[in-house]
């Protein structure tokens, strides 16, 4: 017999590892806790930004990251983010279609970011906050212009406007899925009356994206326009 014929185990090439073996799932495992553990220390980490900026006080905003393809991190209900600690998240399925059993602990806006990851697969990260000058334009109602800036085109790109909803609703959800599926694909809506959703495809993009946003949308209000 050709060495090269032998089955595994005589001297052939050794079998692959598969993950419906008892080594590939482990090693997918691991692999994912990795993750889990990373995303989670940069969820913490944006929300102490949130906080230093001002743009979130007391219990306000939800943060969520993706932490597999129908899998996310979100952002436990009634905590300061800016006093997160890592195990103040809670993993969450996208597709909602079972109910989670840590459901009653997430974040009540859960079915924004819900749906953010669902429309869209370039998304990875999710941040709602209540920045004073773009929280101004959403109670205006109105989206700030911001196409004079350089640092939009680069940082912010299209912005659209949800219309108001209670807070925590699946109406809500529903008109930031309208707005996600407007022209342009935006990453940034205004939700009227209720702040802002920046997404990003990492958390760092994501805030960033905000963090701009509000400092352009800040000038446009000082030079009174």
């Amino acid at each position: 017999m050709n060495p090269s014929s032998k089955p595994p185990g005589e001297g052939g090439e050794p079998p692959k590892r598969s993950i419906s073996t008892g080594q590939g799932r482990s090693a997918a495992s691991t692999r994912l806790q990795a993750i889990r553990i990373a995303l989670s220390h940069e969820i913490v980490r944006a929300g102490r930004i949130l906080d230093r900026r001002g743009m979130i006080v007391a219990t306000e905003g939800n943060l969520s990251a993706r932490l597999a393809p129908d899998r996310f991190l979100i952002t436990r209900r009634g905590r300061r983010k800016g006093e997160m600690k890592t195990r103040d998240l809670v993993e969450l399925a996208i597709d909602g279609a079972s109910e989670d059993s840590s459901l009653a602990s997430a974040s009540t806006e859960h079915r924004v970011h819900r749906i953010a990851y669902k429309l869209r697969p370039d998304v990875d990260a999710v941040v709602h906050a209540h920045p004073v000058s773009l929280t101004a334009f959403a109670v205006r109602g109105t989206v700030p212009d911001l196409s004079r800036f350089d640092e939009a085109h680069a940082m912010v790109g299209p912005i659209a406007i949800a219309t108001y909803r209670p807070s925590g609703s699946d109406a809500l959800a529903d008109e930031v899925g309208r707005a996600l599926a407007g022209p342009g694909r935006p990453k940034l809506i205004i939700l009227a009356n209720h702040g802002a959703v920046s997404l990003g495809q990492s958390m760092d993009e994501a805030v960033a994206r905000l963090e701009t946003a509000e400092h352009l949308a800040a000038a446009i209000l000082a030079a009174g326009l």
